[in-house]
């Protein structure tokens, strides 16, 4: 074997003449490599490092040798296998659209993290970290003033070396107040407030002080781009920095993104390509998983987990970290504008019945609120909702409902995702049986174009959404700013200025007060339903190797990180 080198944050060298040698990212994964280094050997966490067979000791500069511990089964380092086409499959439809900073369904989310980039990237913790992200370095004094500068060497896929120009440029049209795609951002930041510092870096100075921005970095949508990116269209260029750059693009049929040779994250990625393939529902996804048409599912049916469990030749990835599937009650249209409709709305379900029912207990309750890996999760320690028939009652009689005049909505729902479908069907039976008749709803799946034309849409009062996991700021944000869904808050609320106030905020005990205030305004006023946490469940072959099973907001580890620490075996 060739000899170790652990290539720390800091360039901390050590070598051993009985190892291979590798690499300990800033996110914290050594990456080991052949003596050519172009040949990555397997990922190995720091907790996988300290729990091996050798340890690895740094203490006051000294490093002791390492004999790594293995990831596979067997109990060996598996060997990378470059090259060879990884087939991906996805529920879509003619509807999908590529845009580095515009997403709407689940494959515009895959697509997007194939050939993109952010600054930063979510540890296990859901904390900002600049491992696998473009910045070097993230700097601000007050909140308000934040220095980016990228790391070195960094092209695009049209061989152009990123620069502080494309940070403008990114920017600039991130926060374009005239675009779709910057709602989040505007309270914070406009094209004038971007300006660059040198060939690297690049200035942002917000409209007010976010302490918080750092996630923003991170977040998925928060892509860098190069002077005169646009929305292209198909078939035509998309240009990004990441591992797989744009072959082709037919909306509901497939996708195909070839190597980027220069990629700036030595030795990868393994691929010679990736294939995102489109499929009708989610019977004909899993279908052609077994049938080995396709590597790997995304968002296979929780209810055919125990079958893919028992596939001999498939493996199974499942997130915990908190994916939300909300049913959204419209606050200012009839029936829930008052308050008391949509608590009752809350109290007449039985969540555990649900989550059996729908997810097979592949899930965890939840109590309406969101990010439970956010540390001000649940601040006000609010008990479980239970099932209270005779209290929900009672509200909806005050209102002036009866089994003569009952509640009257439809619950529209996607066939794109059959947590989002199977949720509706069973709430609107709950609400129903609960109620004897006081509530008569019924449930909608859309076949075709539902996030275009019944998502959010004119005189549409109760749909369905989902959010992958995130922190609570950014959660808030979309919800309030990007997707206002059920518009909350409600006239005369203080609940945007406190969510300016807390970003504001650098005191841990005085933000906190505030995330209190915003949480209870939201819990007992709010027009989301969110009975439980879904388990993000998705399937692959045994010959895909590299995936890493940790919490993550997105799929397969943020699709592989880009599908770069993804090979077939």
């Amino acid at each position: 074997m060739a000899n170790l080198e652990i290539r720390l944050p800091k360039a901390c060298y050590v070598s051993s003449s009985s190892c291979q040698w590798g690499r300990l990212a800033n996110g914290g994964f050594m990456e080991i490599f052949d003596s050519q280094g172009n040949i990555n050997l397997g990922e190995v966490s720091r907790r996988d490092l300290l729990r091996g067979a050798g340890a690895l000791a740094i203490m006051g500069g000294v490093v002791s040798t390492i004999s790594a511990s293995p990831l596979n089964a067997m109990g060996r380092m598996p060997a990378v296998k470059k090259g060879g086409s990884l087939r991906v499959g996805v529920v879509g439809d003619i509807k999908d659209r590529l845009d580095a900073h515009w997403i709407v369904s689940i494959p515009d989310i895959v697509r997007l993290n194939v050939g993109f980039e952010t600054l930063m990237t979510y540890d296990e913790s859901f904390q900002p970290t600049y491992a696998d992200g473009l910045a070097e370095e993230v700097t601000t004094t007050d909140g308000i003033n934040w220095i980016i500068r990228v790391k070195k060497g960094i092209e695009f896929h049209d061989g152009k070396t990123l620069s502080g120009d494309d940070l403008v440029y990114s920017w600039q049209r991130l926060s374009d107040p005239k675009a779709v795609h910057s709602k989040s951002l505007r309270p914070f930041l406009n094209p004038a407030g971007v300006s660059k510092v040198d060939d690297r870096t690049v200035k942002l100075t917000l409209l007010q002080a976010n302490s918080d921005f750092r996630v923003t970095l991170a977040t998925y949508t928060s892509t860098i781009v190069p002077v005169g990116y646009e929305n292209f269209g198909i078939n035509k260029t998309q240009v990004g920095t990441g591992p797989y750059k744009l072959k082709s693009f037919t909306p509901g049929v497939e996708s195909t993104h070839v190597r980027h040779a220069n990629y700036w994250d030595k030795g990868k990625p393994y691929l010679d390509e990736v294939r995102i393939l489109s499929f009708a529902d989610t019977t004909a996804l899993t279908n052609a998983l077994q049938g080995g048409q396709i590597d790997a599912a995304i968002n296979v049916p929780l209810a055919m987990l125990p079958t893919l469990k028992k596939d001999k030749k498939l493996d199974v990835y499942s997130n915990s970290a908190g994916k939300i599937t909300p049913i959204c009650l419209v606050i200012d249209m009839d029936p829930f504008k008052d308050v008391r409709t949509r608590q009752a709305m809350k109290m007449l379900i039985d969540r555990k019945k649900l989550l059996k029912q729908v997810l097979s207990n592949n899930g965890r309750l939840s109590n309406d609120d969101y990010s439970p890996v956010d540390p001000n999760y649940n601040a006000n320690g609010y008990p479980m909702q239970e099932q209270d028939i005779k209290g929900a009652l009672k509200l909806l009689s005050a209102v002036g409902f009866s089994k003569s005049n009952p509640v009257v909505f439809d619950l529209k729902a996607p066939d794109d995702d059959a947590a989002l479908s199977g949720l509706a069907k069973a709430f609107v039976e709950q609400v129903n049986t609960a109620s004897g008749g006081v509530v008569k709803a019924t449930a909608t799946t859309v076949a075709v174009g539902y996030w275009d034309t019944t998502y959010m849409a004119k005189g549409v009062n109760a749909f369905m959404t989902y959010y992958n996991p995130k922190p609570y700021f950014p959660q808030f944000s979309g919800m309030v700013f990007s997707y206002p869904e059920t518009h909350f808050p409600e006239p005369g609320s203080q609940a945007k200025a406190n969510y300016y106030a807390a970003l504001a905020e650098v005191g841990p005990n005085r933000r906190a007060a505030i995330i209190k205030r915003m949480q209870k305004e939201e819990h007992e006023r709010g027009g989301y339903i969110i009975p439980y946490f879904v388990n993000a469940s998705d399937s692959y072959t045994k010959k895909l190797q590299g995936v890493n099973k940790r919490n993550a907001a997105l799929p397969l580890d943020y699709y592989g990180m880009h599908f770069k620490n993804l090979w077939l075996a």
